[in-house]
């Protein structure tokens, strides 16, 4: 697998012009989206990784092979920053997702720890009035036991609401590198054959 960061984005206006399929990568500040990125693409140096959470503050556009471009977005319900830079982070988010005629589908991060937390459920509500398809990813699997991943994951199911069941992702876990894809792979047949 062939990846490279392609650019950064303040505004919509920003965004390069599409020339491949793209997913948009949307969850809270601390949900990992950035280790998950390195981890599920092979490239450990590809997302900038911070401990502290809402490091990612622009819409980055990474590249896979030739078939498709991810665009890590800003996280939501993080506030320790201004209210005007919130507000340009929900900007972009909202105009990413809804003027971008080459987004395909939209990868729902969620701590698997907390699922149906204040800033999920606004989210929830949100993507419930978008007609943009979802995958539900469940991060940071690595912090519970498998009893409680089994119970975790049906909360999740009735709580994102997504017509594929959620992948539930560790990165500390390369099975989870390969659950994914054979997921995803599921979700755009399905998505194919709804469209037909």
């Amino acid at each position: 697998m062939k990846t490279q960061f392609l650019s950064s984005a303040a505004h919509f206006k920003d965004l390069p012009a599409a020339t491949l399929p793209e997913y948009a990568i949307l969850g809270r500040s601390n949900v990992g989206k950035s280790s998950f990125i390195n981890h599920v693409l092979e490239n450990k140096a590809l997302a900038r990784t911070s401990k502290k959470p809402g490091k990612t503050s622009l819409a980055n556009l990474y590249q896979i092979d030739e078939s498709m471009v991810w665009v890590d977005l800003p996280g939501y319900g993080y506030a320790k920053v201004s209210a005007d830079e919130k507000a340009r982070w929900s900007k972009l988010i909202a105009d990413y997702c809804l003027k971008r005629d080459a987004l395909k589908g939209i990868f729902w991060l969620i701590d698997i720890r907390h699922i149906g937390v204040a800033a999920d459920i606004e989210a929830a509500q949100w993507l419930s009035k978008v007609d943009i398809p979802v995958f539900t990813v469940l991060t940071k699997a690595d912090k519970l036991t498998r009893k409680q991943r089994f119970e975790q994951l049906e909360r999740a199911k009735i709580f994102s609401n997504c017509a594929c069941d959620p992948a539930i992702y560790s990165v500390l876990e390369h099975e989870s590198r390969k659950k994914f894809w054979e997921n995803f792979n599921t979700w755009q047949e399905f998505l194919a054959q709804s469209n037909q």
